[in-house]
């Protein structure tokens, strides 16, 4: 009797990964040509309390596919390349980098050198993100896939590696690792600005950082290797449970819901670099940048007449 239950179980396990929607071969080798490596991140469905502990709110997240990294600068080159040998002029203008917008010490080929091409871009806008997602639909979906950014929800259940959000679990994506911003040999798992005490006062009744002006940065006696002041390579440090990199820190991510970006960024402290970490812009910004979700196509079906 046994046998025949792990027989059948072991049936329903084959047809459940044989019924998957799988990719053909040249398709996935383009998308890695053009953008990288994606993870599927699994469909969910669970209910939110409120404070008395009442259902208050049902959440369904269907599955989809997640980009591993953050948008490199050498995808988004390839993209903006793209733009210009189409002719698509009003788009490159929307969507190039604006290099003005730049740390002031990064160096001003910090965009277009070869060697920081698998940093995570930044300085674009939204519309640029979302032209992105656009061209990447047109270049690798096969008109089965849509390239899009993700929504508020689905970013954070994929940082969450898939888990429902519980009142104690750690804030971060290593949360079932490590529920720290280092590991256990006191390695850093992020990339974020690390402060010290003596970098924190109180000023107007708030607490603030003292000196983190481009002065601190070109001083000898701070800068070191601890101290994060541009992001780090896109595969930087260990992924979540999913195999998603860099899902807090290096770079916020702005998300389909336009203005805000969340995760925080190579140049905020560990206390906002956490997944529900909001920032918010209205223009471009070295801070921010973003990764892309890919989602099958619903094909609708037609009956035919009788």
């Amino acid at each position: 009797m046994k046998q025949m239950i792990f027989g059948l179980v072991a049936m329903l396990l084959v047809f459940a990964a044989t019924a998957q929607p799988k990719r053909a071969k040249a398709d996935v080798k383009k998308e890695k040509q053009l953008v990288g490596s994606f993870v599927d991140v699994p469909a969910t469905h669970y209910t939110i309390r409120d404070s008395n502990g009442n259902d208050s709110l049902t959440v369904t997240i269907a599955s989809f596919r997640m980009l591993a990294t953050e948008v490199s600068i050498a995808s988004y080159n390839l993209f903006l390349d793209d733009l210009k040998a189409q002719g698509r002029q009003a788009d490159y203008e929307a969507a190039r980098i604006d290099t003005s917008r730049a740390m002031p010490y990064l160096p001003t080929t910090y965009f277009t050198l070869p060697s920081f091409g698998q940093h995570p871009v930044s300085c674009i806008s939204y519309e640029g993100a979302m032209l992105f997602c656009q061209w990447l639909t047109e270049k690798a979906g096969s008109g089965e896939w849509i390239y899009t950014l993700p929504s508020e929800v689905q970013w954070k259940h994929a940082a969450r590696s898939g888990r429902p959000p519980l009142s104690y679990e750690c804030p971060f994506p290593y949360s079932m690792e490590s529920p720290f911003l280092t590991n256990k040999n006191g390695e850093s798992l992020y990339t974020y600005l690390k402060v010290g005490d003596e970098r924190i006062t109180m000023k107007d009744g708030h607490l603030s950082l003292l000196d983190s002006n481009r002065e601190i940065v070109n001083n000898s006696k701070i800068l070191s290797s601890t101290y994060f002041y541009s992001p780090t390579p896109i595969w930087s440090h260990h992924p979540n449970g999913l195999g998603l990199f860099n899902m807090c820190g290096n770079v916020a991510e702005m998300v389909y819901e336009c203005g805000v970006a969340f995760g925080g960024s190579f140049f905020d402290p560990g206390f906002d670099i956490r997944i529900d970490s909001e920032k918010h812009y209205d223009a471009p910004s070295s801070l921010i940048g973003f990764r892309v979700i890919a989602c099958k196509v619903e094909k609708e079906k037609v009956e035919g007449k009788k």
